[in-house]
């Protein structure tokens, strides 16, 4: 059994209206763009090689734009190259988005039945799978139950279970195999370790380095669609870890400087609704708003600390800022928010409950 990609490059067409330059540059839409063949291109892959056998578990690791989907779907055969080769003797399975096949009006049965059939099962085998699926999601009754009726994880449990029940001689997944909360993700884990024992050959991309050092032993390290370094898992992503802290440091550092002082008697965060209604014994859910979008900031994250208990600060919310965010029922006096600069932590306003 084996997978390989020789030389692999790839190019997309630039849509007409576009500037045409001969000159490569970073492009917005990941990849490098240059001309090729005449037409303004992206150069998505760069003569990218790598060969896997029997057994072989890879993890596909880059930034945003750096090629991981692209060549995750040149070795399932969804895109074909413009240059290099990909070879394998046996089939390869693509998992790229979970919700494909599902019908939200579908009850979890039919839509088993029905991702069952897209992956070209036979409704004898799907019937067969049914146990191990229903075992694995633990959604009970639910599976008769409209999908619309499902939470998001629970929608996550059925779509990985469906498609890892069946067997798979090449699995190649995308990034939201690290979807999940931390129960899922151990029996992602071992689901995953169950596959590679039973010999396949496994591709993967996810944004979870932890579960990637758990589950794969080789890494592809890709940069503007080339291979920027390949190896152990372990090695290649303590050293990418190390070059994103240096990039988060760098920005920290420029958007510190582009920051602007906060008027001591400016109200960055408040209570619209007020504080007067929350006690000790009834805890309640409350609104919380803020702004400090005029003072160079990009980005916040909400705190609280309750000084009854000995937790520290506990994250609330990371996002815009400007904007509000209800709490939930548990607000009680003595609580302080905290707002604080997601960069570099810089805190910005408290507000006592």
């Amino acid at each position: 059994m084996y997978l390989r990609a020789n030389n692999v490059s790839l190019f997309f067409p630039i849509q007409a209206g576009t500037p045409q330059t001969s000159v490569e540059r970073k492009g917005h839409l990941g990849g490098v763009h240059q001309i090729y063949q005449g037409r303004p291109c992206v150069r998505a892959l760069d003569q990218v090689s790598v060969s896997l056998q029997q057994g072989d578990r890879l993890a596909v690791i880059g930034h945003n734009g750096s090629g991981k989907s692209t060549l995750l779907r040149t070795l399932a055969g969804i895109y074909h190259p413009q240059a290099g080769t990909v070879e394998t003797d046996r089939r390869v399975s693509g998992i790229f988005n979970m919700s494909i096949g599902f019908r939200q009006e579908a009850s979890g049965y039919r839509n088993i039945l029905l991702k069952g059939l897209m992956a070209g099962r036979t409704r004898r085998e799907i019937q067969a799978a049914i146990p191990a699926i229903e075992e694995f999601t633990e959604l009970g009754s639910y599976l008769s139950m409209p999908l619309h009726t499902y939470s998001q994880g629970m929608a996550l449990r059925l779509a990985f279970a469906i498609t890892t029940t069946f067997t798979h001689d090449v699995l190649v997944m995308d990034e939201w195999i690290g979807a999940g909360d931390a129960y899922f993700q151990e029996k992602v884990v071992a689901r995953m370790n169950s596959l590679i024992e039973q010999a396949h050959i496994c591709v993967i991309a996810s944004h979870s380095n932890a579960l990637l050092r758990r589950i794969t032993d080789r890494c592809l390290w890709l940069e503007d669609g080339r291979v920027k370094a390949s190896g152990s898992t372990h090695e290649l992503l303590d050293e990418y870890e190390r070059e994103i802290g240096l990039l988060r440091a760098e920005e920290a550092l420029k958007q510190a400087a582009a920051r602007l002082p906060i008027p001591e008697d400016y109200r960055a965060l408040w209570a619209p609704e007020g504080l007067e209604a929350a006690s000790a014994s009834t805890p309640r859910a409350m609104e919380l708003a803020w702004d400090v979008g005029d003072f160079g900031i990009a980005r916040i994250k909400l705190t609280v600390r309750n000084p009854r208990q000995d937790r520290g600060e506990q994250l609330v919310f990371t996002g815009g800022p400007a904007g509000c965010r209800k709490t939930g029922a548990w607000v009680v006096p003595g609580m302080e928010f905290r707002l604080r600069d997601e960069t570099d932590d810089l805190l910005l306003a408290t507000l006592q409950v």
